[in-house]
């Protein structure tokens, strides 16, 4: 019996200090964004997204949400979106394009430091991820509404529905419910991915994508950083990667690709099983996801493989 809980102690540990570092961003983004409404301040901020977000077939109003991820991380996202969605209803096929966007081009300030650091070019990364994910979206869009898949109206079970025009009181109310679920289903995220690394799965998974890491062009050398990167999140594998870096072990090209990759693709289950716990289908979020991220980079490992060492290095990497 001892044992049991001692295995549950550390992620519920774990989640705590995850969930009390959330909060400080999340309750700040909550009341912005009530302010917002309130005023009428969220329907002229959405004029400036509208032209992008019209390319993927989103509201206006989902660029605010992809905003806040990009600046912030994939939860202050979630929080954004829960905000706005009673006052911007949204179809299963749009929660699916953005939260595929959020996936790809999240948190870059952080994450693109550490991409920076390790050799990759800043400017070149980061395009890869914001254009990356408008290209993506704008694929999945296409196929969502030409087949006329996913259209029925999406609802976040697990939270209360708040409609648009509830007051003050009403809204502060569950919102303190949201916050208080968003801790659980943190939990059930870190314990999910401690059962899943108790009974070896990312292991299986990181094996039977291996082989396809090398048909994009990535060494064997570069492919068990990159896996990790590719399970538990870029900043993990960056930094891993930074090290090979300044150590010698991996190849400015390997760097470049490895990392390229894992912008468009990575923390493959954590990040993906929370968008897909906010109602977004996995066809989009995770399958779709991976061929994209494939195809782009088989592309550019073909390119890159070609460009004489001196013109990638001057062009899209510098010496760490």
């Amino acid at each position: 019996m001892y044992q049991i809980i001692n295995w549950f102690k550390k992620p519920i540990i774990d989640s705590a200090r995850l969930y009390w570092e959330l909060l400080k961003v999340m309750v700040p983004i909550m009341i912005i964004i009530r302010v917002g409404m309130e005023f009428g301040l969220i329907k002229y901020a959405s004029y400036i997204f509208t032209p992008f977000m019209d390319l993927v077939g989103l509201p206006a109003e989902a660029g605010l949400i992809w905003t806040t991820a990009i600046l912030v991380n994939i939860y202050a996202a979630m929080v954004a979106l829960v905000a706005l969605l009673p006052q911007t209803p949204m179809t299963i096929a749009q929660i699916t394009i953005l939260g595929s966007m959020v996936l790809i081009a999240h948190s870059l300030p952080i994450e693109q430091r550490i991409v920076q650091k390790s050799g990759p070019s800043l400017l070149a990364t980061t395009a890869l991820r914001i254009i990356g994910a408008l290209i993506y979206g704008a694929i999945l869009n296409l196929i969502y509404g030409g087949f006329q898949l996913l259209q029925t109206q999406a609802h976040i079970d697990w939270l209360p529905q708040t409609s648009g025009d509830a007051n003050f009181m009403t809204w502060a109310y569950d919102s303190v419910i949201s916050l208080f679920s968003v801790f659980w289903v943190i939990f059930t995220l870190v314990l999910l991915l401690k059962i899943l690394d108790f009974l070896k799965i990312t292991n299986l998974i990181s094996r039977l994508l291996s082989p396809i890491l090398g048909l994009m062009g990535i060494s064997k050398t570069a492919i068990p950083v990159t896996m990790i990167g590719v399970m538990l999140g870029l900043s993990y594998g960056g930094a891993l990667i930074m090290r090979e870096a300044k150590e010698g072990n991996m190849e400015s090209r390997d760097i470049f690709l490895s990392l390229s990759f894992l912008c468009l693709f990575h923390s493959v289950i954590e990040d993906t099983l929370l968008i897909f716990a906010l109602g977004a289908d996995l066809s989009g979020i995770l399958l779709g996801r991976f061929l994209f991220a494939f195809s782009i980079l088989f592309l550019i490992g073909y390119f890159i493989k070609r460009i004489p060492t001196p013109h990638f290095n001057r062009l899209f990497f510098r010496q760490v």
